[in-house]
């Protein structure tokens, strides 16, 4: 159990790590690739990157968080359920490519679609991530937090050269799939070196079904969520027709998104440890109030240092290119708050086998921030935008605590108001560091 214990703990700092690097490199080389670019440009990639991000459910197919439960529950079957996903998720990728192009090409001039379409070749090599559930399911974070770094440092050299030679918005746009295919091969290798082969992956009909059977709901709830996480920028660009706007809507809003990868990556690293004490109820409880706390405070932290900070800070990364970010900023990283508790709660109940819960919720999100933003964006343009986000945000705080058990939920969020949980997150991490 020690050893367990000191894996979970280890898993979390690896991938911790590796999210940081990713914002560090995203802060660091992205701003000097926004500057370059200029917020005409930078605008039209970001909007590529939402059309795709909304199509990349049916590459995804709401597996992630169900493979990796498989995996743990289903050892002995590990090869049918990597091979069949990644057989359901390079199919998928296909489709996406199709869908995302097309809905390009209907709607943009022909030089903003062919970005659309090279952004979105990346998402056929991204479905090699199985491994990375795989790991996931070991409790093996560090190879893929690895991979990741080695893909980051990289792409960055390559970013920085780009810039120097004053290369193109199109070479910029392949960059996501070179970051892709290096990933692919890292993970890959890795993979071998744990002693796994892909020879062994087999597709399974009888095992896809059963896979899709539990996921989909969380397809629906996928598909709702990138809808209503991506459709800010593209209705900006539809309703004032100005890729600008987009640039620098998506120039603030990347760093005030950009402490996002703390709840991610800590909700993938205990998401084993949650379902292994699902025999015992206080205990997961009692972890889950503790998570619930590092998130809420971490949030408040972050949110009230963003916006007494933010002019300075985005003032300094972007300097005069984008005017408007320091303003669209300060308003948007309130939803940080949200999203990080949201994040918990979300795992808790896919821990729990709640999909159709998640997929409720999603609906009421959905509804609310699509009909305020086509009501803000028109009349008050960008700074509608990032309002409509941190109303919609704040409402699904308020239906998180009210879907599920609404009385335990309330508790449980009550608890973790307590800073004194963070104290006792900080002695159990310290206890487990000693025993290795």
């Amino acid at each position: 159990m020690t050893k367990k214990n000191n894996n979970y703990i280890n898993n979390s700092i690896w991938i911790l790590a590796e999210k940081a690097s990713r914002i560090i490199s995203g802060i660091l080389v992205g701003v000097l690739v926004a500057r370059f670019l200029g917020k005409e440009q930078f605008g039209i990639i970001s909007y590529a990157l939402s059309v795709i991000s909304i199509f990349t459910v049916f590459s995804t197919l709401g597996l992630d968080g169900i493979v990796v439960r498989e995996l743990i529950t289903e050892k002995k079957k590990k090869y049918d359920i990597i091979g069949t996903t990644f057989w359901l998720r390079f199919i998928g990728s296909f489709l996406v490519v199709i869908a995302s192009t097309y809905y390009s090409f209907m709607r943009d001039p022909s030089d903003r679609t062919w970005i659309v379409f090279l952004v979105s070749i990346a998402v056929v090599f991204q479905s090699f991530s199985v491994i990375d559930f795989y790991f996931q399911s070991e409790v093996k974070g560090k190879y893929n937090a690895i991979t990741q770094i080695i893909t980051l440092i990289i792409s960055a050299i390559v970013k920085l050269v780009l810039i120097y030679f004053e290369a193109p918005l199109s070479w910029f746009a392949s960059m996501v799939m070179l970051e892709a295919i290096l990933t692919a091969i890292n993970q890959l290798i890795f993979y071998k070196q744990n002693q796994q082969e892909v020879s062994k992956w087999k597709f399974s009909l009888s095992e896809a079904k059963r896979l899709l059977s539990h996921s989909w709901p969380i397809i629906i709830s996928a598909f709702m969520q990138m809808i209503y996480q991506q459709a800010d920028k593209i209705l900006i660009a539809r309703y004032l027709q100005d890729m600008g706007m987009v640039g620098q809507y998506s120039a603030a809003t990347r760093i005030s998104e950009a402490s996002f990868f703390i709840p991610v990556a800590l909700s993938a690293a205990l998401f084993p440890g949650i379902i292994n004490n699902r025999e015992n109820k206080p205990l997961q409880l009692k972890r889950l109030t503790q998570i619930y706390s590092l998130m809420i405070w971490s949030a408040l932290i972050i949110s009230i240092g963003g916006y007494l900070l933010g002019d300075w800070v985005i003032g300094f990364l972007y300097k005069d290119g984008f005017p408007l970010a320091p303003e669209i900023f300060k308003i948007h990283i309130w939803i940080t708050i949200p999203v990080f508790f949201g994040t918990a709660w979300g795992s808790w109940l896919l821990a729990l086998n709640k999909q159709k819960l998640i997929t409720i919720y999603q609906v009421l999100v959905l509804i609310f921030i699509l009909a305020l933003e086509m009501y803000m964006i028109p009349k008050y343009g960008i700074k509608g935008a990032a309002y409509s986000v941190v109303f919609s945000y704040l409402l699904s705080l308020l239906a998180i605590i009210f879907v599920y058990k609404p009385k335990e939920s309330a508790m449980l969020f009550i608890s973790a108001l307590n800073p004194k949980n963070l104290f006792d997150v900080y002695k159990y991490w310290k206890e487990m560091k000693s025993l290795k």
